[in-house]
């Protein structure tokens, strides 16, 4: 009986040892996913680019690209936010600092 018992106990803290060992690593995981997802998503955007080039605006082919695009698009704001508010909001960012710089320069 004691032996049954040491031994529930021992499955036991190694499930959770394992289970905290397994969760401790996924926010690595979680960026390179992220990262790849929105690499996808400029890979289909890439290929949009090009079937519009080859085919035109409102050919099957770009039709059927703008769906998986935004598909993907949709997926990964779901999974890991929006990218696109995050680069726009760098980009705003650098506007203003390029805005400061020309007016000092020219005040001075």
């Amino acid at each position: 009986m004691v032996w049954t018992k040491m031994m529930m106990k021992t499955s036991l803290v190694a499930a959770l040892a394992g289970g905290f060992m397994f969760f401790g690593n996924a926010t690595n995981v979680r960026a390179d996913d992220r990262d790849s997802c929105y690499q996808n998503v400029q890979n289909l955007e890439r290929k949009l680019d090009r079937d519009v080039d080859r085919h035109g605006a409102d050919s099957r082919q770009a039709r059927h690209d703008r769906h998986e695009m935004e598909e993907a698009r949709d997926s990964c704001q779901r999974r890991f936010g929006d990218y696109d508010r995050d680069r726009d909001r760098d980009h705003h960012d650098n506007d203003d600092r390029d805005r400061d710089r020309d007016r000092y320069q020219n005040n001075r």
